[in-house]
């Protein structure tokens, strides 16, 4: 017999060969080893089995029980029934240590050990689950309640923030246009106070030319006086010049009765003695004409005086008017004057509150803002408070289906 190979590595080519009658009688003495050694083992194998099945049933039904005890505790607590879970590991555990105690320390034991605590660990931890469920329960009820009226609350406030952002608004409004108002009252202000200035100085000039007026009226007055002592004096000539015509006017009727008497001789002298009673009538006549044109100047003269009186009183009441109402324009503008620095402070402090308001107008917008984002934020959280009360709830009827001790 002969076998050949290649060893690619190394390109060998390896060959090996025997002779059959060897390989063949190896063969043989191998295979009869192998069956005497066979039945050797099967008698032996015989002669064991049967006090390893003993041994084995003995066992068997041992852990056969245990593990159907665990089976059935494995059922309840599959079922919930945590109580008769832990009651039956119990009174096992209680009947393994008031027996045998061979077999606590196997496998089994272990088993039963590790179940029983399991069972108390659930047991433990169900109830306190089923409790903080509960609690979990009640909490997010509360908060969903507490969260429903905040966001009631924020919407309330939100709508009052509106109202507020719209009445600091029109107050923001109504300040501009007061400030506006100041600012042409200031300016009206400032027009009058020169009109009262330019017044003032009319009625200055007035009263100058009232004292002038005076002034002048009193010489009037004077003069007229003068004139009517004048007028006087010429009454008192006028008075004299009518004597004078009346003597004349009488000599010279003795005069034209001395030249009748006289007769021829006294024809030249009676021509004159006419002449002269002619000029003396002629003068008494010019003297009445004379004394009544001065008796009407008199009159005329005296009305005068009279209404240059009047009119010096009234005048000197005029001034005294125009003095009290240049006294007043002066104290008026005075406190024009004194008002003005008001005036600008007002209508600065009036911007002032107007920049005011519309900061205020601003932040109450933000704070709007806010609280709409605030609300919306107690909206995801409600929302978020609800799923975790159906979670909570959930939990809860899940976990109810066990029953603790």
């Amino acid at each position: 017999m002969a076998a050949i190979s290649y060893f690619e590595p190394w390109d060998w080519v390896i060959g090996a060969g025997a002779y059959e009658d060897d390989y063949y009688d190896a063969r043989q003495k191998v295979e009869a080893s192998m069956s005497q050694m066979l039945w050797v083992m099967l008698i032996s194998g015989l002669v064991m089995l049967i006090p390893v099945i003993g041994v084995a049933f003995f066992l068997g039904n041992k852990l056969t029980k245990r593990i159907i005890l665990i089976t059935g505790i494995s059922k309840e607590i599959a079922k919930g029934n945590l109580a008769s879970a832990a009651a039956s590991v119990k009174s096992l555990v209680v009947a393994d240590d008031s027996g045998d105690k061979s077999g606590s320390d196997d496998e089994t034991g272990h088993l039963l050990t590790s179940i029983k605590t399991m069972t108390e660990s659930l047991n433990s931890l169900v109830g306190q689950v089923q409790r903080s469920g509960i609690q979990v329960t009640s909490s997010s009820t509360e908060l969903a309640a507490t969260a429903r009226e905040q966001e009631t609350t924020m919407s309330i406030q939100v709508e009052s923030t509106k109202e507020a952002v719209k009445l600091v608004e029109e107050i923001s409004r109504v300040a501009m246009e007061l400030v506006e108002t100041m600012q042409q009252v200031a300016a009206k202000f400032q027009e009058t106070a020169g009109f009262a200035s330019k017044g003032q100085a009319d009625l200055t000039r007035m009263e100058e030319a009232m004292g002038n007026m005076k002034a002048a009226s009193k010489s009037i007055s004077g003069r007229l006086g003068a004139i009517n002592e004048k007028a006087e004096n010429i009454t008192n000539v006028v008075t004299t010049i009518t004597k004078v015509a009346d003597q004349t006017n009488l000599l010279s009727l003795n005069a034209a009765i001395e030249a009748e008497k006289a007769g021829e001789y006294g024809r030249g002298f009676n021509v004159v003695a006419r002449e002269i009673r002619r000029l003396a009538d002629q003068t008494a006549v010019a003297t009445l004409d004379i004394d009544r044109m001065v008796q009407e100047m008199h009159s005329a003269v005296s009305a005068g005086v009279m209404e240059m009186d009047k009119f010096i009183a009234e005048v000197n009441l005029s001034a005294e008017d125009v003095g009290k109402i240049s006294s007043q324009l002066a104290r008026i503008i005075e406190q024009v004057q004194t008002l003005s620095p008001s005036f600008e402070s007002v209508n600065v402090s009036m911007g002032l509150q107007s920049e005011n308001a519309r900061k205020i107008n601003s932040s109450i917008a933000n704070l709007s803002e806010e609280m709409q984002t605030t609300t919306e934020s107690l909206r995801e959280s409600f929302s978020a408070i609800e799923q975790l009360n159906e979670a909570a709830r959930s939990l809860q009827d899940e976990v109810s289906r066990f029953k603790v001790s």
